[in-house]
């Protein structure tokens, strides 16, 4: 994974979760499907060191777009708590 800041959205894994949930919302999924999707493309490959990246950027993804789930919301608060 390549990382080129300490911002949220200056890494790989990041930007491709936030990219790939807008283009999938523009292609007229919806929220449960693009979520589904998202969850379903990136939970297997993730290990425990860039997990957080991934929780945090969906959270904040869906936050901005005013579609932040309740599971994507209690694991992003999760991994502020620990």
């Amino acid at each position: 994974m390549g990382t080129w800041g300490t911002n949220l959205f200056q890494d790989d894994l990041s930007c491709d979760v936030r990219d790939e949930y807008i283009d999938k919302l523009r292609r007229g999924k919806t929220t449960i499907e693009v979520e589904e999707e998202i969850l379903e493309s990136y939970e297997k490959n993730l290990d425990s060191d860039d997990e957080y990246l991934f929780w945090f950027a969906l959270a904040v993804t869906e936050w901005e777009y005013g579609r932040l789930s309740d599971k994507v919301k209690e694991k992003a608060l999760y991994y502020v708590k620990h």
